[in-house]
Formats: structure tokens, C-alpha cells, sequence
């Protein structure tokens, strides 16, 4: 552990004042970035369900469910899987824009909306292949705990699904927290798949469990907001039938998606420094203070400059 890292403040406090220095410095910058690849994300997350079940199923009503049976075909399953791929596109290229430029913020670089935009051309194929690689766990892990659950319920030994979800979900919340940095690691430090992960958690290794339970709440804290978010916004549309008739056109529909959708966009873009800013603290507590694997990759700058925490920027010539 590097000297730094002594005496410091609790986590949670040091990585919200990373995120405000970083916003505060370039807050227009961060905003464009959002709303060109956020704001997509979120407003079609809220309207995407109320449009679907009015064209493939406009007999539905949410008032109904226990009389109307949901028959999923194949044009519809098509759909869904066009309108996931657009949302990983632009969620991606959100990470790698604004990754790379909260890293050069951070190292005291210039930034331009060009040049992020451009920092998608190396990143993207390292984001895609780390989001295979962790998704596919996650998935695998997931749908053992529900072959398991439901065993257990066919076969009348619930206490075998309970104990699964005791362990298992557990395991998910540690792989969620020890591979939080993969995305970060695999913009910086230009990693592939299973690499970014291993990288992540040697770099969460260290920490302690206080600081641990830290990272996970906040994670959990954004979870719960963007997903309340979501949740509550595009219920809302299904509940008023707003795709149906003219009605998603009044200005109660337009103006509340539109709240959801910035609410939406603004939470992510901290969570995404928050994650940069984290990335720096683990670093920086690792004893890793080289500006070698970022500056080549950058600006090939030859001085390091610390996370601004406070207001204040630390010097080092490597």
C-alpha cells in the first residue's frame, strides 16, 4: 500500500468528490456525451414497453392479466433482440467515451468531443468482448439458480432452493463488486474478455471489507435508482395505454418520459465515474502510481497527475 493511501477518507466520500471535480471541470462535455448515447437508452427503455405490447399485442390490458394469455412469436422475439443489441451498441459506446474521458480529466489532459467520440474506434471491441465474457457468467450462474429453485419446488424440496439462493446470490454480489472495474480497465488499459475481469478483481483484492461493503452499497443504491426509474416510468405508459391512439403525444406522456429519461441518463453518467473514480482509488491503494499503461495509450504524456480529490491535483514526474 502506498503511502497516499493512508489516513484517507472513507471511500464513498472520496470517490463523490472525484465525480463532482471531474463534473464541475467539464460538465458541458459530460452532458453531450450523455444525451448522445444515454438519453437513447432511457427514453427508450421507458417507451420501448408500451410500444411493444400496443403492436404485437393490442388486446392486452395490464388490468386484465390473470384472463389474457401473452403468445410470443417469432417476429416479436426478432424485435427484442434488434432493440437489446441497440441498446448494448450505444451503452458501450457511452462507456468509452465517457471512461476515456473522465481518465483524461483525471491525468489533467485535454478533452474534446471529437476525440472521445474517436477513443470508441480502440475501446469497443475490449467492452464488447469483456461483456460477453462477464454476461455469460452471470447468466450461466443465474439460470442455475433457477433450474434449481424450480426443481426444488417440482420435486417439493424447497429448503434445496433456499440453500442455493443463499449461496448463490451471495457469489453474484461478490463476482458484481470484484469485476465493477472490468469496463474501466478495458478502455485504459486496452484488455480483453476474461483478462478484464481477472485485472478487476486483483485490483479489488486489496481492500477491505468496510470498503467493500461501501462499493457494493453504492452500487446497489444506483441499481435501485435507475431501475426504479425505468420501472416506474414505462409502467406508468403501459397502465395508460399511452402507444394507443394519439395519447403518447399530450404533453403529460412527452414531459414525464422525458423526466424519467434525463433522471435516467444523469444517474448513469455518475455511475460510470463513480467507476473510473474508483478505479483510481484501487490503483492508488495497489501502489500503482506509473502513468505507463494509460499514457501510451492516450496522449503518451510523461507526468502523472493524481485523482483530483478536493480541489487539489498531486504531482509526480515518473
Amino acid at each position: 500500500m502506498s503511502d497516499s493511501t493512508e489516513n484517507r477518507s472513507p471511500l464513498g466520500k472520496e470517490i463523490l468528490m472525484s465525480i463532482h471535480c471531474i463534473m464541475k471541470s467539464h460538465s458541458r462535455h459530460f452532458h453531450v456525451l450523455s444525451i448522445l448515447f444515454l438519453l437513447p437508452i432511457f427514453f427508450t427503455l421507458v417507451i420501448y414497453p408500451s410500444f411493444h405490447l400496443a403492436f404485437f399485442h393490442p388486446n392486452y390490458s395490464f388490468f386484465q392479466l390473470h384472463s389474457y394469455i401473452i403468445s410470443v412469436t417469432a417476429s416479436e422475439v426478432t424485435v427484442l433482440l434488434v432493440y437489446t443489441l441497440f441498446v448494448v451498441l450505444f451503452f458501450l459506446c457511452a462507456v468509452a467515451t465517457i471512461t476515456y474521458s473522465a481518465v483524461q480529466v483525471s491525468y489533467d489532459r485535454p478533452i474534446s468531443l471529437v476525440s472521445s467520440i474517436k477513443s470508441i474506434r480502440n475501446s469497443f471491441f475490449p467492452l464488447l468482448s469483456t461483456c460477453i465474457f462477464s454476461h455469460t457468467i452471470f447468466i450461466s450462474i443465474t439460470m442455475l439458480l433457477f433450474f434449481s429453485v424450480k426443481i426444488g419446488i417440482k420435486y417439493d424440496l424447497n429448503h434445496l432452493g433456499f440453500m442455493f439462493i443463499l449461496v448463490i446470490v451471495p457469489v453474484l454480489l461478490w463476482l458484481q463488486v470484484n469485476w465493477s472495474l472490468a469496463y474501466v480497465i478495458a478502455v485504459v488499459e486496452s484488455k480483453w474478455g476474461f483478462e478484464t475481469l481477472r485485472r478487476s478483481a486483483y485490483l479489488m483484492k486489496g481492500m477491505s471489507w468496510l470498503t467493500f461493503w461501501t462499493h457494493l452499497s453504492n452500487m446497489l443504491i444506483y441499481v435501485l435508482l435507475l431501475g426504479s426509474l425505468v420501472a416506474f416510468g414505462s409502467m406508468v405508459l403501459v397502465i395508460l395505454d399511452a402507444a394507443e391512439g394519439n395519447q403518447w403525444r399530450s404533453f403529460g406522456v412527452i414531459s414525464q418520459t422525458l423526466l424519467y429519461s434525463v433522471l435516467g441518463f444523469v444517474v448513469m453518467n455518475y455511475y460510470l465515474l463513480g467507476n473510473v473514480a474508483t478505479y483510481m482509488y484501487c490503483k492508488d491503494f495497489n501502489g500503482e502510481k506509473s502513468s505507463l499503461e494509460i499514457g501510451n495509450k492516450f496522449t503518451g504524456a510523461s507526468e502523472y497527475v493524481s485523482m483530483p480529490l478536493g480541489g487539489e491535483k498531486n504531482h509526480a514526474i515518473v
